[in-house]
């Protein structure tokens, strides 16, 4: 009795029973973080969505590229007042910018877009163009097409004095749900699946 007890006091035992809990420790947080992607990953589809808008003459040159926003799953109601702390932390705040066509996109084609969707979620997402210089000849080209709207006008910072103005100018598609935030912005929504 008095060699367990010696052992389980001496200093190689605390040692070795700190090391134990701190491996186990590793391995339970890594094998959870693995179950909750592969939980996530199982949650997520990619769907094509398409649109295309009426041809229209005169597309502005000074449209660098068209741009998809991808806000976050789910809407902010469901998530603020419903969602279970999973669901929060899938629905967190992404505003990732995806890139579908550089320079002016001609009119009348379809454009198509892969759309990750959460199966329980939804996703909010809203388009926008990049533009250089004045942004009103972009600004009445987009107002004029009637599958568009809530087209809103933002200057960007510029990365050096000399540079030119470069504004990001959102809209939605009439087509499309929509998605108020609590910040007051609308989106555009789309429904799980």
């Amino acid at each position: 009795m008095e060699q367990i007890a010696a052992t389980v006091s001496s200093y190689e035992f605390y040692l070795d029973a700190t090391l134990l809990v701190a491996i186990a420790g590793v391995v339970w947080t890594f094998a959870r973080k693995i179950a909750q992607e592969m939980y996530f990953r199982l949650s997520v589809r990619t769907r094509v969505i398409e649109f295309s808008l009426e041809a229209k003459e005169g597309v502005p040159e000074n449209i660098k590229s068209l741009n998809m926003l991808f806000v976050r799953y789910g809407n902010d109601t469901y998530l603020s007042t419903l969602a279970s702390d999973q669901e929060r932390y899938h629905g967190r705040l992404r505003n990732k910018v995806v890139c579908i066509a550089n320079g002016p996109k001609p009119d009348g084609g379809s454009i198509q877009v892969r759309l990750r969707v959460h199966k329980r979620l939804g996703t909010q997402f809203k388009f926008f163009v990049d533009v250089e210089g004045d942004p009103d000849p972009v600004t009445n080209y987009l107002t004029a097409h009637e599958t568009i709207s809530d087209v809103f006008c933002k200057e960007r910072p510029k990365l050096r004095p000399t540079d030119i103005r470069r504004y990001r100018i959102f809209f939605l598609i009439n087509r499309f749900d929509q998605a108020k935030t609590v910040e007051g912005f609308v989106n555009n929504f789309f429904y799980p699946i």
